[in-house]
């Protein structure tokens, strides 16, 4: 096959300000890659470099923590931006993005909620509703891992989660406008685009679904109230953001009696366009307690072109689908008009070089993800991921062609993004921070005399 097979899938797109090279995306997934302090890795850097390197056009990041209170209850290791000591870390992971030539995403997660752990098991999770741990049961559990709880039982130590405690409305609005600062702190930080984190059974996600949205504020009961934390969040983060394209997560349906339906989320998804995001990007399923959804097989996964079929429908903006992992079939559904973009996780954990094959028509030496989860069970045992396929995988920092060099002509080093973004901690009766363009006092030093060009400059 030559790339000519692909016109579509290699074709270039706008999203929002920017323009992707082609159509093909790093999904974000928890790669479990960080330190324990939510700092960036020299690993880390490598692996996101070298799928900028294999041709990917959207390398985005797994979900990194958005607000300090966030990243109290994380499931192992999770990236953290939510103070500027952060962003030295971020940049040069976005540098190595950039010096590859690929576009630079954060999935920004404002936390996990009822998803999220501790060390000290008594300490409540932050969620929507008090007193409701998350149940994984072994008939919605991921393929491999009904066999590996099977055979340890420190592993399902995870299966039930930590009780919850209700956030109160004071503490929602504390982490929205922490949340819109930390989006600020990811541009200064140099990424192009910010993925705001709302899928399968995350915080965002757990004050959509009535399953985990017991409140009877108005930020729970009716679905109007029910989608007001996110709405807000985006309306949020797109004020703080106006010159970088701001997109949303979220799953297309919960596949429960009771849960959210597909009906539902493309309504969700339009009030999101309005609030001026500038994609959908499709996850699928309630999160943890609907793994096979989460990380699905390949059948599981055959009915996402559909149903992104069905939102880009409803939308304008442009819709990513993830776990497409064929492309041939990609390349079919894209030009039919299903969906915008084709976001691969564990198949570019097994090939980085999927694009570049694809665009120097060699489509039959791509590396296949055979979806053995070998990758994710190491994941969650809080190891760094392998891959029976890539013996790359997880030891990127080692491989020299990884690494980069001095700054390259197309690398930008003062971002478009970083223009206009306003003051959040403006005092509310300023209409913006105003600064004085003249000295009131005359210069005194060596060197000038008055009324010289120097000091009228």
């Amino acid at each position: 096959m030559a790339s000519k097979d692909f016109p579509t899938l290699l074709s270039p797109i706008k999203v929002g300000s920017v323009e992707l090279k082609n159509r093909i995306a790093l999904a974000p997934m928890n790669e479990t890659m960080s330190d324990g302090q939510g700092q960036v890795t020299e690993q880390q850097i490598a692996y996101y470099g070298a799928r900028a390197k294999g041709g990917t056009g959207l390398v985005t990041t797994g979900a990194v923590m958005g607000t300090k209170l966030a990243a109290q209850f994380v499931w192992g290791r999770n990236l953290n931006c939510f103070h500027e000591g952060h962003c030295q870390g971020l940049s040069l992971l976005t540098d190595r993005i950039h010096y590859f030539g690929g576009t630079a995403c954060i999935q920004l997660s404002i936390g996990f909620g009822r998803q999220g752990h501790t060390y000290d098991e008594g300490v409540l999770i932050p969620a929507p509703t008090a007193g409701l741990p998350y149940e994984i049961v072994a008939d919605r559990m991921m393929f491999g891992m009904k066999q590996s709880m099977e055979k340890s039982e420190r592993g399902r130590q995870w299966v039930i989660g930590q009780l919850t405690r209700a956030m109160s409305i004071e503490e929602i609005h504390h982490e929205q406008k922490e949340f819109a600062n930390s989006a600020q702190l990811a541009l200064i930080a140099g990424f192009d685009m910010v993925e705001i984190h709302a899928p399968h059974g995350y915080l965002e996600h757990q004050f959509l679904s009535p399953l985990s949205n017991k409140r009877t504020d108005y930020y729970g009961g009716e679905w109007r109230n029910r989608k007001r934390f996110l709405l807000e969040v985006v309306e949020q983060v797109r004020y703080a953001c106006p010159n970088a394209p701001v997109g949303v997560r979220i799953s297309a349906e919960e596949h429960c009696e009771g849960g959210l339906t597909r009906e539902e989320m493309i309504d969700l998804a339009q009030d999101i366009q309005a609030c001026g995001a500038d994609f959908i990007s499709l996850s699928d399923g309630g999160g943890y307690e609907e793994l096979n959804h989460l990380i699905p097989l390949k059948e599981v996964a055959e009915h996402w072109a559909d149903t992104g079929a069905a939102f880009k429908k409803a939308l304008k903006i442009p819709v990513i689908i993830a776990s497409q992992h064929d492309p041939v079939k990609a390349e079919k559904d894209m030009a039919a008009g299903k969906f915008d973009i084709s976001a691969l996780g564990r198949q570019l954990f097994c090939d980085p070089e999927y694009a570049n094959k694809l665009m120097a028509g060699k489509a039959n030496e791509i590396v296949r993800c055979k979806r053995d989860n070998t990758c994710i069970l190491r994941a969650l045992a809080r190891n760094t991921p392998a891959c029976i396929l890539n013996p790359w995988l997880g030891r990127e920092y080692a491989n020299p062609e990884y690494q980069m060099g001095p700054w390259q002509k197309h690398e930008s080093l003062i971002p478009a993004q970083w223009r206009g973004m306003p003051a959040l901690e403006r005092p509310w009766w300023k209409p913006e921070i105003t600064m004085q363009t003249k000295y009131w006092r005359s210069f005194r030093g060596p060197g000038y005399e008055p009324g010289s060009k120097a000091e009228s400059e």
